[in-house]
């Protein structure tokens, strides 16, 4: 019982969070300048994220992805991790736990943006 009610909360606050940044995205008409871009000329490593997002909400999902190719593969990768996650809580088999996210792979994305930083800005 305890686990089901886990289940319900985490999926109400994850729904109730995804409806708020559909309606705040929705309401955005200009979408703000980078100042990195302004004052540099150079994309910084979240220079189209914004876009990716907004894209994603939207429903195009090509868009999305050349937005901003890593920040889109990232959003997948949680959606995905969320999915397990929660299909685990009602398990007492765990399946795909090799997906649940370490800290090695943040160092691993950090290292993976600042390469496509810079042959982004490079092309």
């Amino acid at each position: 019982m305890i686990k089901i009610k886990k289940i319900i909360g985490i999926l109400t606050i994850e729904i109730i969070a995804l409806i708020l940044i559909f309606y705040f995205l929705k309401s955005i008409q200009n979408l703000p300048q980078c100042w990195i871009y302004q004052t540099t000329g150079l994309l910084c490593p979240a220079c189209g994220g914004t876009r990716c997002v907004i894209f994603l909400f939207k429903g195009n999902i090509i868009k999305s992805f050349l937005s901003h190719s890593i920040f889109f593969m990232a959003m997948v990768y949680l959606f995905i991790v969320n999915v397990v996650i929660l299909i685990n809580l009602k398990r007492e088999k765990k399946v795909a736990t090799w997906i649940y996210p370490k800290y090695w792979y943040g160092i691993i994305f950090i290292i993976i943006l600042f390469i496509y930083t810079i042959i982004r800005n490079l092309l």
